[in-house]
């Protein structure tokens, strides 16, 4: 499932059966590379972030989530949603420091909540390279680089051949 397949999605309260609000983005952490939490708007209360445990099921029309899901965040969660504000768009960088292209959306597994893949404006990054999120770049390690035009002699990624 894509991120902007979800987004603007609205989340239920499974027991309520009211809306706490809609999906603005994702909170990913880099190890393991997996969804943290998702960041709301138009929320009815409460806090903007909801636990990814408390995601009961992702629909074709609503999010369930369990009831007070979004109590209780942690100061990391917090530091890691900030990283995460804004996500696509960002810059991706090897762990080499080379540019490789803009994050266009992430490609993650509804049940696990892992990350699959990172599209690019340069092709698809395999989730499980995903290094580290902060507010100027997501990093990504190095490996075969001929699908975005960068070579080992370029200085920025190393050929897996």
């Amino acid at each position: 499932m894509l991120l902007s397949e979800i987004t603007n999605r609205p989340v239920m309260d499974t027991n309520a059966a009211q809306s706490i609000g809609q999906v603005d983005s994702l909170v990913v952490t880099a190890r393991p590379p997996r969804i943290a939490a998702l960041r709301l708007k138009k929320t009815n209360g409460g806090g903007t972030l909801l636990t990814w445990q408390n995601v009961h099921a992702i629909g074709p029309d609503a999010i369930m989530a369990r009831a007070n899901a979004r109590e209780g965040t942690t100061e990391d969660l917090t530091k890691q949603a900030a990283a995460c504000r804004n996500l696509t768009g960002r810059r991706i960088l090897s762990e080499r420091g080379t540019e490789i292209g803009l994050l266009q959306d992430i490609d993650f597994d509804p049940e696990s909540g892992q990350v699959l893949d990172l599209l690019t404006s340069s092709g698809t990054l395999p989730g499980k390279g995903l290094l580290g999120i902060g507010s100027y770049a997501v990093v990504v390690q190095e490996g075969d680089c001929k699908s975005f035009g960068v070579t080992p002699d370029h200085g920025g990624c190393i050929d897996d051949q």
